[in-house]
């Protein structure tokens, strides 16, 4: 075998093993299991929105977004299935409740990847 041959299958050895780590990394695909919020904040009072559902894996989570501007795309987190959220007047889910809890259904599966919710 020559060398420019050892290199080729290494280097495909070395795509494959890439390839495998990025779809075993549990990222949800364009809305196939699992979306991202976009929050529009109709009052214009709400500055961060506390969540609390399921990710994409399947876990219960919850976290804490700013929403500083009246529509908000909250990448790089995936829900599906029950959410719960409240609005609050100030950065980092404190102030004053300006949106109650509310509940949604958020479909795993859909031609797009964002889950429109809003004040």
């Amino acid at each position: 075998m020559t060398i420019k041959t050892k290199l080729a299958r290494i280097g495909t050895v070395a795509a494959a093993g890439a390839a495998l780590a990025v779809l075993g990394s549990g990222s949800a695909f364009a809305g196939s299991n699992g979306q991202q919020l976009r929050f529009y904040d109709t009052q214009g009072s709400t500055y961060s929105i506390q969540v609390a559902g399921w990710n994409h894996a399947g876990q219960y989570t919850t976290a804490c977004f700013n929403t500083a501007v009246k529509d908000n795309y909250i990448g790089g987190w995936w829900w599906k299935w029950d959410l719960h959220w409240v609005g609050y007047s100030s950065a980092g889910c404190s102030g004053n409740v300006t949106v109650s809890e509310r509940q949604d259904y958020v479909e795993p599966n859909q031609a797009d990847d964002w889950w429109f919710i809003h004040s």
